[in-house]
């Protein structure tokens, strides 16, 4: 059964009329339907394809369906967090968690800046951020790089020397690594999600790497802006804007009021 209460988050099935939506509008920009809703214009109604989560970005006035895929497929470009295994020659092979494919190639020479005589020494354990640079060729395990292709094909990526650590993609050093739901992931990925954007504005210092294959990297000064930020992405999957907005709000006052007590 569908729960149309605007305030509260809908799960719905493939096949459930989601028509009402179009009454609840108030903005004065039209509907846009996102993932996982399809529009018939003859019978005029919206209809869901996917089952997950129903949303509402309120910044385009889109609706789409939160999924979570059971397996990672890679594309090229994804950005991914993956995991070093071991050194072969030239490459690193690393894990891919939640992939189809279970692990990857990294060039050695696949960083920005790096040479044959200039490169990272990446060990087993290792994280690393990068994009996937070619996949689903026939017998070929995919192979990911850590080099942007350019700002505008990589959605505006910051190409610095690897060894500044400053750039997008590289070794993930420190911080903390969570499991989230794919889904959740490619949400966090949009320009404009609600949870990253309340976590800016609330000042906390704070880095945070997102992999679209359900992995998400988060680093700050403070243990406690850390769990922080990991509580903010993880609660953030089952509520709306309006509930993320609050809860951001609560977590910061809560980590806040805590430093104060112990600086006292």
């Amino acid at each position: 059964m569908v729960n149309q209460e605007q305030n509260r988050i809908t799960t719905v099935l493939p096949g459930d009329d989601l028509t009402y939506i179009n009454s609840k509008n108030s903005s004065k920009k039209a509907i846009k339907l996102g993932t996982g809703l399809l529009y018939d214009a003859s019978s005029k109604k919206i209809t869901a394809t996917l089952a997950g989560r129903l949303h509402h970005r309120s910044s385009t006035n889109t609706y789409y369906i939160l999924t979570n895929h059971k397996r990672y497929i890679p594309k090229v470009n994804d950005r991914i967090i993956a995991i070093v295994e071991e050194r072969l020659g030239d490459y690193f092979r690393v894990s891919i968690p939640h992939s189809s494919t279970g692990s990857a190639l990294l060039p050695t020479i696949a960083f920005e800046g790096a040479t044959k005589r200039n490169r990272p020494n990446l060990q087993h354990g290792d994280v690393v951020y990068a994009r996937v640079n070619v996949c689903h060729i026939k017998e070929m395990e995919p192979e990911i790089s850590c080099v942007i292709m350019s700002s505008e094909s990589d959605g505006g990526a910051s190409k610095k020397d690897w060894m500044t650590d400053e750039g997008t993609y590289g070794q993930l050093k420190g911080g903390s690594l969570i499991n989230i739901s794919t889904g959740l992931a490619m949400e966090l990925l949009h320009p404009s999600n609600v949870v990253l954007e309340c976590l800016e504005k609330s000042q906390i210092p704070f880095e945070i790497c997102i992999g679209v294959n359900g992995l998400v990297w988060v680093n700050a000064p403070r243990p406690e802006y850390t769990v922080l930020v990991l509580n903010a992405v993880q609660n953030s999957a089952v509520m709306t804007e309006e509930q993320v907005r609050g809860m951001v709000h609560s977590l910061v006052k809560t980590v806040a009021d805590t430093l104060e007590d112990d600086d006292e």
